[in-house]
Parts: C-alpha cells; structure tokens; sequence
C-alpha cells in the first residue's frame, strides 16, 4: 500500500466541512414528516408557520453539527484495526478489526451530488448495527477508502496472492432497463399503491375531513358498466407500468459491474449513485427471479446476499447486489464466477397435494363465503357487480393456490441447496449446504399422520423455507446438511 496513505489515515481525521450540511439535510429528509404533524395543530398560520420552522432547522442544524464535530476516523495498520471515535455527551470509540469487514460501499445520493462528497459504509457480519457510517467524504478519500478495502481483501485471501488479474465487466444497458420495468414487480407496485392510498384515508383523518359522503355519492351515482371498468383497469395498469419503468431506470441507470481479481465491483443508480464491492465467498444466497414474459425474451433478475449485520435499515440493504434484467447467459456466468462447484445429480422434493387443499380452503373457499353471506345480508352489496366480483376473486384465488403449490420446489444436490416459489415471478434461491448457520425440522401434530413436515434454513443472508413435503426425505436432507456444516473446512467470513 502507498505509504502516503499510511500516514495520512494514521492520525484521526475529521468529514468534509461541508459535511455538517449534509448531516442537515439527511435530519430534515428524516424528520419531515414529523415536522408536519407538528405544524397541523397550529392551523397553517403563516407567522407561526415561519417561527415553528425555523426554530425546527435550527435544532437540526446544531444536531447536525455536533454530529458532524464529534465524529473522527483513522486506520490502525500494525493493529490491522479501523478506528471511529464519535459522540458529545456519550462519547463511543469504534474498533473494528480488519478482518470483519465484510463490505465497503460507497454511495452519493443527491445531496452529496451537489456538493460532490461521497458517503462510505462498512458492514461487518453478526452485529447488530451498521458498524461504520462516514456521511461525508470527498472523492480523493473515496478513492483511498477503495484502495485500503481492496489491500485488505488481498492481505486476508489465501488465494490471492498467485492469482493473475483478470478484468471481466457486465453493463446493463437502457432498453435492458426499459425491458426489466415493464415486466417486473408488477404485485410489489400495486401494493405500494393501495398502502399509499390507505395511508392517504389515515391522513384525512388525522385532518378530520369527512370524504365519505363524497365516496357514497360518487358510487351512486357512477355507472359501473364494463367499459367504465375495462378503463379503471387500464388507468391502474399503465400507472403500475410507468411507476416501475421510472424506478428502475432511476435506480439501476449506468449499472455496471467489473470483476476485479475475487471480487466484484457494482456501480448504478442516477439520482443515488451507489458502489457495492461484492466478495464471493460472503455470499450467502443467490436468488434469480422470472416471470413467464421475462422467460419468453430471456431476461431474468438476480439478487446477490452476502453476509452483513443484522439490523441494517431495510432502503439501504447494503448486503444486497440485485442485477437486473441479465440474460440466462449472464446468470450462469455470475453464478460460475461466485460459486465453484457446478449443480448437478439433485434430488427434487415436491409438497404433498393437501398443501394447495389447505391454501384453497382458507384464502379461496372461505372468503368467497363470507362475501356470499354479505351479499345476501347488506343491501348496500346486493348487486351484480359485487357479485361478479366474488366470482373473479374465486377464479384468480384458486388459480393463485394452485400455481403456489406447483412452483413450491425443493432441489437437493451434494454442495447446494435450491428451493423454488412464486405465482407469478418465479424466485429460485441457491445457498451453498456448508453456508447454512441453522436447519430447522418440524412436524404439526395434524401432519403426523400423512407423514408430511417443514425445513426452514437460515444463513447470515436470510431465511428459507418449504413446508408439507414428506417428513423423511426432509430428515434425510438435514441429516446431511448437519454434516456438510461440521465437516466443511471452508470459510464464508
């Protein structure tokens, strides 16, 4: 390593100065919905609108430049140790071992766009917390951050060091990205949707308007006949279409991802750049997803998980490295690049068929029931729109039952471990047998007769599971995966 470097990281150093505005705006973005329901019970008053929110940025702005004041790193290199010393009142020295570092990140959202600073995370698997989170940085110490990340890899690889280096790169391109929003996550949006709208219902609430009235007189006095409907339906579609097509390109835009000795670099995103260096050896499971369109062009996504801490906040998902929109080709290649061993001579396991009769008779049978029994009891849903609900709900339910026990797979080889799910999007997740930190073997008391159980495993990425598939081949298959565990010599930290 540079001996520059070494001597300029060996000594505490402070974030950019323009750092503490950074802090500021992240605590604004944060408290800004709380910032509202403060300013609700003053009525929107202009003064006190103007004093409520200025005395807010000020508590901010000095949070933010204790934060930013108090918050000092550097490298221990003859400990092999990263150092973070940070805190006013309740001061905290961080030390964080070389060896623990699982990934280094560095991300620039636009913010720090703006002022051209870059934000570096660390991770280290097994704790509860993200261990480091450096806001404000310029690009020069980017750079050296990379450097230090790359060294220390190699210093800990066995195998490095007689390994000739070997450029591979992978770029998504912009119609790849068009193609991947318009046929992707389609379930996951309209989800979003209807919580969004649920939560707009609460804040009407919170404002004590009454739109029910308004709900009932637009109902009577809307005519529902198919044409109105066919629209509604092309209204939400082509809502659902644009929302993905604009959040894929935002997120992934000029994804590239370089293959760099044992290790793979991933850059993207237009708004918020990112930078993830994925090691293969820390990943814990490698799902792919496809859709039956997605198949017909060749097009899958990918989502890599490697081993991070526990409770690192769900938008930031700095142990994820999802690769959209590559091609079967490109799938097998990624898989080849982070795996070693090849799959092959699987033993496939099916669950029995009273899973899709238990799936059909809760989420199919019963609730077209109940919605028989309110037609036939509630005036206000006695008619035949409601009626040709229920029966498109009984269609798609028991179509989705069904698709959800024929793509319920579990696939056992000697070194892997792939368990397939979905109704739509079909996702296959591949863990490696020696990965898995715990496998859990159960049996309900009504299953004992059939013969019938559940296996769930759980790894530092995440946890898996299939159920109602029969007892002894799923004994069998922990029995193994116990002594792959114990017997295995390699490391995946």
């Amino acid at each position: 390593m540079n001996k520059e470097i070494i001597k300029k990281y060996s000594v505490f150093r402070k974030q950019s100065k323009v750092g503490a505005l950074v802090f500021l705006f992240d605590s604004i973005r944060k408290n800004a919905v709380n910032f509202l329901f403060i300013l609700i019970p003053t009525g929107f008053d202009l003064l006190v609108f103007i004093i409520v929110s200025l005395f807010f940025v000020l508590i901010l702005a000095i949070y933010a430049y204790i934060n930013y004041y108090y918050f000092e790193y550097s490298f221990d290199f003859e400990r092999s140790e990263f150092l973070i010393k940070k805190g006013w009142l309740k001061k905290t020295k961080l030390s964080v071992p070389f060896e623990k570092i699982q990934q280094v990140n560095i991300n620039q959202n636009i913010i720090h766009k703006i002022f051209s600073l870059y934000e570096i995370q660390m991770d280290t698997a097994g704790s509860k917390d993200t261990e480091v989170d450096i806001k404000a940085v310029s690009r020069k110490i980017a750079d050296d951050f990379k450097e230090i990340s790359e060294t220390i890899k190699k210093s800990i690889s066995k195998n490095i060091d007689n390994e000739m280096e070997h450029e591979e790169s992978l770029e998504i391109d912009l119609l790849t990205l068009v193609k991947t929003g318009l046929t992707s996550q389609y379930f996951e949006t309209l989800g979003a949707m209807i919580a969004l709208f649920f939560v707009g219902v609460g804040f009407l609430n919170d404002l004590e308007i009454d739109y029910a009235p308004a709900i009932v007189d637009f109902y009577d006095k809307t005519d529902f006949n198919l044409f109105v409907i066919s629209i509604a339906i092309f209204i939400v579609i082509y809502i659902v279409l644009m929302v993905n097509l604009c959040l894929t390109l935002i997120k992934y835009y000029g994804y590239k991802a370089l293959k760099k000795l044992q290790n793979l670099e991933v850059k993207y995103g237009l708004i918020q750049t990112k930078s993830i260096l994925l090691s293969p050896i820390k990943v814990q499971e490698f799902r792919s997803t496809q859709n039956w369109i997605q198949k017909k062009i060749n097009l899958c996504n990918v989502r890599i998980s490697q081993a991070s801490s526990m409770n690192v906040a769900a938008p930031n998902r700095r142990n994820i490295v999802d690769v959209p929109g590559c091609s079967n080709e490109q799938m097998d290649k990624l898989f080849d690049f982070i795996y070693d061993d090849k799959i092959n001579d699987e033993i496939v396991v099916r669950p029995s068929i009273r899973k899709f009769l238990i799936n059909f008779s809760f989420f199919t049978l019963l609730p077209t029931i109940i919605f028989i029994v309110l037609i036939n009891n509630i005036a206000f849903l006695d008619n035949a729109y409601f009626l040709n609900f229920v029966i498109i709900y009984f269609i798609l339910s028991s179509f989705s039952a069904w698709r959800f026990y024929r793509n319920s797979i579990l696939f056992y080889s000697k070194n892997f471990i792939r368990i397939q799910s979905g109704f739509w999007d079909i996702k296959t997740k591949t863990i490696e047998n020696y990965k898995i930190q715990s496998v859990m073997l159960y049996q309900a008391f009504w299953h004992k007769r059939f013969n019938l159980g559940s296996i769930i495993l759980l790894t530092a990425g995440g946890m898996s599971y299939i159920s109602t598939c029969n007892y002894e081949v799923l004994k069998k298959i922990t029995n193994n995966v116990i002594y792959k565990v114990e017997t295995s010599k390699k490391r995946w930290m």
